[in-house]
Formats: C-alpha cells, sequence, structure tokens
C-alpha cells in the first residue's frame, strides 16, 4: 500500500517527506444564498496537473483548521494536484446554520458557487479540474455535473444509487451487530410495515401492531424513541407534503429518478471506489448501476472494490457504522494506490494529446 507522508504543519506550507512537493494554502470565501463560506486550496508549488474539489457526504464538516479526510488530501496534493475544500453553513469559519436536509440541487449550486470563486484564485491548470466526493456526493456530482459543464474527472467513493439507503442500511448493521438471518429477516419484515405506514398512512394501533419487534430492538431504537398519534401524523404529514417522491414497491425516497440517464450522459472518466464492508450504502447495486450506465453512454469507468473496507474507506472487522476504529484507523489496503494508479492514466492519456 502506497505510505502516505505529506505533513501540512505550517498555514503557508509544508513540504512532503521526500520533498517531491512543497504546498501553500490559501484561503477562498463565497457567497450562495446569502451566505458568506469559507475555503481553503492547497496548492504544489510546482508541476500542478490540475485541481481536485473534495464533495462530502451527509453531516456537518471539519475541513478548514480541522483534519476532515486529512490523508485523502495531502495524498492528492503528494500526486501534484491542488486541493480545494470548505465548510457547509454554520460549519467551521462558514456562517449561517447547517441544515441536514440540504437538498441535492441546493449541494449541487453551493459547489458551482465554490468553485467559481476557485476559479477566481486563477491556480496552475486549473481547467483540468476534478472532484473526489463521497457518499452523498454520489447524487450531488451528477447534478453538478449538468450545472457545470467543464469537469474533467471524477472519483467517486462509496457511492449511492437512485434511492435512499435506509433499508440497506438497517440490514447490513443487523448483520454486521451479529443478528442471525432468522432476526433479520423479522425486523426488516417490520421495517417494511413501519416505512409503509409512515410514507403511505395507517393508525399508531396498526403502527405499534406491526413494529412491535422492530421498535424494541437496541439497534434500531438506541433512544428509546416511543411514536405517538400526534408524532405520527406529523411524520405522514411530511412525507405526503411532496417534498420526496416515494417508490412505489419499496417506499424508499427517490433521490434522483434521473440518476443512471445522467450517469450514461457523463462524457468524462470516473473511478468508482467501493469498500466490500460498507454497511451505509449498497455498493453491489452501486456498482451495478455505474456499469449499466457506461455501457450505455460514454462515460469511461474505472470501478475498484476493496476488501474489509467500510463506507469512510478505513481498514474494518465488520463494516457497521459503530464499530470502535478509532480516529487513527489506517486506510483500506489498496485505496491510495488505486487512485495513484488511476490518476497516472489521465496524465499518460492527456501526455498523448
Amino acid at each position: 500500500m502506497l505510505k502516505i507522508t505529506l505533513a501540512f504543519a505550517l498555514a503557508l506550507g509544508a513540504a512532503s517527506a521526500n520533498g517531491a512537493h512543497e504546498a501553500q494554502k490559501r484561503p477562498f470565501h463565497f457567497t450562495y444564498q446569502d451566505v458568506a463560506y469559507a475555503g481553503e486550496v492547497v496548492i504544489p508549488r510546482t508541476n500542478a496537473k490540475g485541481v481536485i474539489i473534495i464533495i462530502p457526504g451527509h453531516g456537518r464538516t471539519n475541513f478548514v483548521g480541522g483534519n476532515q479526510f486529512r490523508d485523502t488530501r495531502e495524498f492528492f496534493v503528494e500526486q501534484a494536484y491542488s486541493v480545494a475544500y470548505w465548510d457547509k453553513a454554520g460549519c467551521g469559519a462558514s456562517e449561517g446554520e447547517y441544515d441536514h436536509h440540504q437538498s441535492i440541487l441546493s449541494s449541487a449550486q453551493e459547489a458551482v458557487a465554490a468553485i467559481t470563486a476557485i476559479d477566481e484564485l486563477d491556480l496552475p491548470n486549473s481547467a483540468h479540474l476534478g472532484v473526489w466526493g463521497i457518499s452523498r456526493a454520489g447524487w450531488i456530482v451528477p447534478e453538478l455535473s449538468q450545472l457545470y459543464g467543464d469537469i474533467k474527472f471524477w472519483i467517486s467513493v462509496s457511492g449511492t444509487t437512485e434511492l435512499d439507503n435506509g433499508r440497506y442500511m438497517l440490514e447490513a448493521n443487523l448483520r454486521a451487530e451479529g443478528r442471525s438471518e432468522e432476526q433479520i429477516a423479522l425486523l426488516m419484515s417490520e421495517w417494511d410495515d413501519y416505512q409503509r405506514i409512515l410514507v403511505r398512512g395507517g393508525s399508531l394501533e396498526e403502527f405499534n401492531a406491526k413494529t412491535e419487534h422492530l421498535i424494541a430492538d437496541p439497534y434500531f431504537n438506541a433512544n428509546g424513541f416511543e411514536m405517538t398519534e400526534e408524532g405520527l401524523i406529523n411524520i405522514q404529514s411530511f412525507y405526503q407534503s411532496g417534498a420526496f417522491t416515494f417508490d412505489e414497491h419499496t417506499n424508499l425516497a427517490v433521490m434522483d429518478a434521473n440518476l443512471e440517464e445522467t450517469l450514461s450522459g457523463l462524457s468524462i472518466p470516473v473511478m468508482a471506489v467501493l469498500g466490500r464492508l460498507d454497511t451505509q450504502v449498497d455498493w453491489k447495486a452501486t456498482g451495478e448501476l455505474y456499469a449499466r450506465a457506461s455501457k450505455k453512454g460514454s462515460m469511461q469507468l474505472t470501478t475498484v472494490y476493496l476488501d474489509n473496507c467500510n463506507h469512510i474507506m478505513r481498514e474494518s472487522v465488520t463494516g457497521a457504522i459503530h464499530e470502535p476504529l478509532g480516529p487513527d484507523a489506517p486506510a483500506c489496503d489498496g485505496y491510495f494506490d488505486a487512485m495513484a494508479a488511476w490518476l497516472d492514466s489521465l496524465t499518460a492519456a492527456q501526455t498523448k494529446r
């Protein structure tokens, strides 16, 4: 496995352990929907091959001044790419309030605003713009590609299908937590009733009768939640408000009904990196989706499956969300090697032109 040795120590830049590249940080700021955002770009001083922007998944961010995805960011600078990132609203030095339910379209528009600000920095070889995105970015980047047509390549990590991943995440984590297949079958059957009643309607009496074991399960209901009639009505009203479209068969939210079509319309190199112990997104279904899209269109797809690898590309035993890995858990074996080889192939292809 490639050893990542680059250390960023000073605000004005630092050198990698082998002295191959020096890097400097430059701040950038932009406004989106009247909120001021703060970001940084880390620039190799010589021979920059392009710019890679970071698109994170769900949750608060800690990029500017923080350690989020630091080894991945440092790796890209070692590969001689400038790396740009920014914090979501209400996180880090960005103003506003964090919105966990920000829409996919809004996140893509936010990224366009960030790229516009990054363009003004006049970075070396900035026309060769790529994206590294994880998880929810699997919905954001295809939307971004339609809003901003100059993306040259994309590394999709733990990418998504067109549907919400709630059902898969529950089943995969129940299995990772050691439940028997019989227990899993019962709980997932109750989850199907749970989701149907919330999405399509039903009484509190039906809800309680159909979800007895699910609500009592210590993994699913770790906080001891109890449904009330008022709570059920509020959830049903929200789901039926039109904010979401739900799949008729699974009652899962359709996050991007045109995802396969959009992917098939991409004419850029795409690398899909998927962990076989990912318990948050259905890595098999995602791999199949990308393969179908590539066969239909002109997307230049490379797919890498990594063993013993969880959702955030860390070596794992079970892949469970609550597996105690610690902050220093190593990256999956092959993760950096695969990206290095793929990026080298892009450089070689450019050189031949």
